[in-house]
C-alpha cells in the first residue's frame, strides 16, 4: 500500500467517511473499531480483505474499560463498606440487648433474694417501722455507723439481724443489742453510754428499713469491728478466733 493510500485509509477509519478511486476503494468502519481496505487493488496481491486497526477507538475503549473498572470497585468498596457498618450495628444492637438481659436477670435475683431474707426477718423478730425493735436497731446503728456511708449502714444493722437468726445469739433485736455477760457488752456504744444520746438521722432510718426489706450485703457477718479504735485484745480475738469476710468503710466483718 502507498503512503497516500494509506494515508487516506487511516484517515477514513478516523472520520469514519468512505473514500474511493479508480483503482481501488477503502471502507472505513467507524465508529466500530476497523477499516477494511480492498487489499487486491491496493497492494496487487488479490483477494484479500485486510482488517485495519483504528488506534483512536482503542484508546476510547481503553478509557472505558478503565473507568468501568473503577466504577465496580468503588462500588464494592462502598458495599464492604456498608457491610461491616451493618455488621458492627448488629454487633452493637446484640450487646445491648445481652446487657439488658444480664441487669434484668440480676434485678430478678435480687428482688428474690430480699424477699426470702424479708420472710426470714419477720419471721425471726418481726420487725416492723416505729415498733420498739425498730427504733432500738436505728439507734445502735447511728451510734456505730452514724458517720458511715448508707451501704456502711445497711452492713451493721444486717449483723444485728444475722445475730438474730442466729442460735448463737438472742432471738430478738433487743436481746442482741443490749447481749452482755456481766458488765461487758457485745456493742460498745451500749457500755460507753453513745446509743442513749445519738440523734437518729433520715438516712439511718432509711438504711434500717432498707436492711429490714432484704437489702443484705453482709455475706452472714456476724461480727464487725473497727480496727482502729478497738481493744487490743478484741482485735487478736477477732484474728484468730473469727474468718475475716471483707472489709467496708472503716468496719471489717466477720463470721
Amino acid at each position: 500500500m502507498n503512503k497516500i493510500v494509506k494515508g487516506a485509509a487511516i484517515a477514513v477509519a478516523t472520520t469514519g467517511v468512505a473514500i474511493s478511486t479508480p483503482a481501488h476503494f477503502a471502507i472505513a468502519q467507524a465508529p466500530t473499531q476497523s477499516v477494511l481496505s480492498d487489499s487486491s487493488s491496493l497492494s496487487g496481491t488479490g483477494g484479500e480483505i485486510e482488517l485495519l486497526p483504528n488506534p483512536l477507538y482503542r484508546v476510547k475503549e481503553d478509557a472505558e474499560e478503565s473507568t468501568q473498572a473503577f466504577v465496580v470497585q468503588d462500588y464494592t468498596k462502598k458495599k464492604i463498606a456498608a457491610l461491616a457498618e451493618s455488621r458492627s450495628l448488629r454487633v452493637e444492637a446484640e450487646k445491648r440487648y445481652q446487657e439488658k438481659l444480664r441487669k434484668k436477670r440480676l434485678a430478678e435475683r435480687k428482688r428474690k433474694r430480699e424477699a426470702k431474707r424479708r420472710r426470714e426477718i419477720q419471721a425471726c423478730c418481726g420487725v416492723a417501722a416505729g415498733t420498739k425493735d425498730c427504733q432500738i436497731l436505728e439507734r445502735i446503728v447511728e451510734a456505730e455507723a452514724g458517720g458511715e456511708s448508707f451501704t456502711g449502714k445497711v452492713l451493721v444493722a444486717n449483723v444485728v439481724l444475722n445475730r438474730v437468726k442466729s442460735k448463737a445469739f438472742p432471738s430478738t433485736i433487743e436481746g442482741v443489742v443490749f447481749s452482755h455477760r456481766g458488765s461487758r457488752y457485745q456493742f460498745s456504744p451500749i457500755s460507753d453510754g453513745r446509743y442513749y444520746t445519738v440523734n437518729v438521722s433520715k438516712g439511718t432510718k432509711k438504711a434500717v428499713r432498707s436492711a429490714l426489706n432484704g437489702n443484705d450485703p453482709s455475706k452472714g457477718a456476724l461480727y464487725f469491728m473497727e480496727r482502729a479504735y478497738a481493744d487490743s485484745s478484741n482485735v487478736s480475738w477477732f484474728d484468730r478466733a473469727l474468718t475475716r469476710l471483707f472489709a467496708y468503710g472503716c468496719h471489717e466483718f466477720y463470721k
